[in-house]
């Protein structure tokens, strides 16, 4: 008899053992479109006979991946963000620079109406007209530059709320990293994988797993944003000095560090692009100014009275697209407009044709002409976008090679999942069948007893 009951004890491990197969398998099933789900398996063990009966127990599930896979995978998810949100940020700019009338434009429509001026010095209509187009310029310059004060400020609120997520996501790896502890369960570890992409996909940085079992995660520059179950916020505070959100762990700076995701492309752009365009437009406000003044205050209106300014002067290029203005005095009655040499009376022209050759002049910042500066603004965010883009595909090309590589070894694959179920209920089913024959044993024995 208690050789039987050995055999039903085997018989009940044995239909354990299956169970649990036929578990995991359903589970890998139900999962098969689950985001980020890594499929998982059971080692069925053979037990040693004690002398002539053993049996078969389930270890717990195991969860198929590879880290070093999967830090590749979170690499290039944060590549491909931060080009992402470059080109996007890029794009932007643009669009600021380069929508409705541009610069360029407008600078060719003074030098036209200047043009005009100069085939008839004292005709009214023709100064009001010059006196216009100046005026477009002036508004031109001032909402180019109030463009992309905006984007700095929204380039500055994106990176404050995305450090605001960063410290979310670093909290919610460390706790995940403290239940996984506890449980060994391997949806947790899936869990704390697309965290870790999230969080990469927005400051950049590398997450790592060290002998404990516990991910660490660390910025660009080795900052350590997640130490296993303890998380670092990532504070945003504006500068005292420029007024640019800046980022700090503790009391480290890390601004300068964060070179991926969203975080570092906003900062890139901010920093850099937006700056580049920023100073680019001063110095051609700076420089239509002094360029214009000079030939102005040299000439003379129809009074006959010389050294007026044409805009109002510039003490320095910073601010000076901000600041750009036509002079007052000018604004309100255009016979001030020096179109004519100093003595030689209204009907001289030659004020106006100097202006004029301000046109082909290479006299803006750099050696090109004003025209020039200001299409190169254009031209330089244009480029930058252009590659931004470029960067994408590759960078899109890369991830998608990495998560078909990804799924080749962690995803679900129904046939395999299919039969593995088959397989496990058969073998449930046999040791049912096995159970209930020795059960039927022990109950002609008992009643023969």
């Amino acid at each position: 008899m208690s050789d039987l009951l050995s055999l039903l004890s085997l018989g009940s491990a044995g239909i354990a053992a299956q169970n649990t197969g036929v578990a995991v398998a359903q589970n890998n099933v139900a999962n098969v479109n689950t985001q980020g789900y890594s499929r998982q398996r059971v080692d069925l063990e053979a037990l040693l006979a004690s002398p002539l009966v053993g049996g078969v127990r389930s270890g717990d599930p195991q969860r198929i991946g590879s880290d070093l896979l999967a830090g590749r995978a979170r690499t290039a998810a944060g590549a491909l963000a931060m080009a992402k949100a470059f080109a996007e940020a890029l794009s932007d700019v643009e669009a600021r620079v380069s929508t409705g009338p541009t610069i360029d434009e407008q600078l060719g429509s003074l030098y036209s109406r200047i043009s005009q001026l100069s085939a008839a010095p004292a005709d009214p209509a023709s100064r009001d007209a010059v006196v216009t187009a100046a005026r477009d310029l002036v508004a031109g310059l001032r909402r180019r530059s109030a463009e992309l004060d905006a984007a700095f400020d929204e380039s500055n609120q994106r990176i404050s709320d995305n450090a605001q997520q960063a410290t979310a996501l670093a909290k919610s790896l460390a706790d995940t990293n403290t239940q996984l502890a506890r449980s060994g369960d391997p949806t947790l570890a899936d869990k704390r994988d697309q965290i870790a992409t999230q969080l990469t996909q927005l400051v950049g940085g590398a997450a790592r797993i060290d002998g404990d079992g516990q991910m660490r995660f660390v910025l660009d520059g080795g900052a350590v944003l997640v130490d296993g179950t303890h998380a670092e916020a990532l504070t945003a505070a504006p500068d005292p000095t420029t007024g640019n959100v800046q980022l700090s762990v503790g009391a480290r700076d890390v601004t300068a560090q964060i070179g991926g995701g969203a975080v570092g492309a906003d900062i890139a752009v901010r920093d850099h692009n937006l700056a580049d365009a920023r100073g680019q437009l001063d110095q051609l406000a700076f420089d239509i100014t002094k360029q214009f003044n000079a030939v102005h205050t040299a000439n003379a209106g129809l009074d006959g009275t010389t050294g007026r300014n044409m805009f109002v002067p510039q003490a320095q290029v910073a601010g000076a697209a901000r600041a750009f203005a036509l002079d007052p005095a000018l604004d309100a009655d255009p016979s001030k407009l020096a179109a004519a040499a100093p003595g030689s009376g209204p009907g001289d022209n030659r004020g106006a044709l100097a202006m004029f050759a301000l046109a082909t002049a290479k006299v803006a910042t750099g050696g090109t002409t004003l025209t020039e500066s200001a299409m190169s603004i254009i031209s330089k965010v244009a480029n930058a976008t252009s590659a931004a883009n470029t960067d994408v595909s590759r960078d899109q090309l890369v991830s998608d090679h990495l998560a078909s590589l990804r799924d080749s070894l962690s995803g679900v694959d129904l046939q395999e999942e299919l039969s593995n179920l088959s397989r496990f209920e058969h073998a449930s089913a046999a040791m049912t069948k096995f159970v209930s024959t020795i059960d039927d044993m022990l109950g002609s024995l008992i009643e023969r007893l």
